[in-house]
């Protein structure tokens, strides 16, 4: 049997392993403007604000119904979190934990009615840049999620959350941001020189390029280069420098000049038919 003193002594340990484990699981988002407002859950150590669903109706679902996606909703934002968590590199995990917060609600947009016949509401997923609130230069970011129901039917790709977690990462964390220049000067190259036959998301911009890339790395992209088997060297060493932490990307060499024997990539005939079957609907 224990004695008392050998029961304070576990006790104490006990309390102490907890403290050490809440603080490295569940940090506090500094400057987190939601904090003291706002009830929350913790998600994979990530603050996530999910608010009541609205009263009107979507597509005829009732309130109950509605409820009913708004369970859903966090259920699936859980497992994509539980993904990224187990794809990308812990440390810069744990700094995200410190300087992102997710935020929920049932803001089902309209489409813009030039693209489609009639007006169907919508979700909309996308990242964010936040302010702090302690007056600091530290900068947050948020990645909201709005409309339960459409993220849950409308969104089947498994890896939006960690394509938002990589737009919070090169924001918040790689030097000048999203003007980092090896990043720019990367993306300017591949967007001329890889895969011209694809309209692939990643060459609508700089950030979607660097989100996009990350997907294809650490998991699966939906457009080519769908897996890292399929990305040139010079992308898989840009991603690989950026991630690290603090990123060593001044050690980076981007491509320049005329195209290279990498611009000749092609898809082997596994991803040929799933780039054929990919989804149409992107992350934001």
């Amino acid at each position: 049997m224990k004695t008392g003193r050998q029961w304070i002594v576990a006790c104490f340990v006990l309390v102490c392993s907890y403290a050490v484990f809440a603080e490295v699981i569940v940090p506090n988002v500094i400057g987190d403007p939601y904090e003291e407002d706002r009830e929350y859950l913790t998600i994979e150590g990530f603050k996530v604000y999910v608010l009541p669903v609205q009263q009107y109706s979507w597509r005829g679902y009732t309130l109950e119904q509605r409820e009913d996606e708004r369970l859903r909703a966090i259920r699936r934002v859980t497992a994509q979190l539980k993904l990224a968590v187990t794809l990308l590199p812990p440390d810069p995990i744990n700094e995200l934990r410190t300087r992102v917060i997710l935020y929920m609600d049932d803001t089902c947009e309209y489409k813009d009615p030039t693209e489609i016949p009639k007006t169907v509401r919508t979700g909309k997923i996308y990242y964010s840049p936040l302010e702090s609130k302690d007056g600091t230069d530290r900068k947050l970011g948020r990645v909201t999620i709005r409309c339960y129901s459409a993220f849950v039917h409308e969104y089947p790709y498994k890896g939006i959350v960690l394509h938002e977690l990589a737009h919070a990462w090169h924001d918040l964390f790689i030097p000048n941001g999203f003007e980092n220049h090896q990043i720019k000067t990367q993306y300017e190259w591949s967007k001329e020189c890889l895969h011209s036959g694809h309209k692939s998301y990643w060459k609508t911009n700089v950030s979607e390029f660097f989100a996009e890339m990350s997907c294809a790395y650490f998991f699966r992209s939906k457009d080519v280069p769908h897996t890292d088997m399929s990305m040139s060297e010079k992308n898989k060493a840009l991603v690989n420098a950026a991630w690290q932490d603090p990123p060593q990307l001044s050690e980076f060499q981007p491509a320049v000049g005329s195209c290279s024997d990498e611009s000749q990539l092609t898809l082997n005939k596994g991803e040929e038919v799933i780039d054929r079957k990919r989804s149409s609907i992107a992350a934001h």
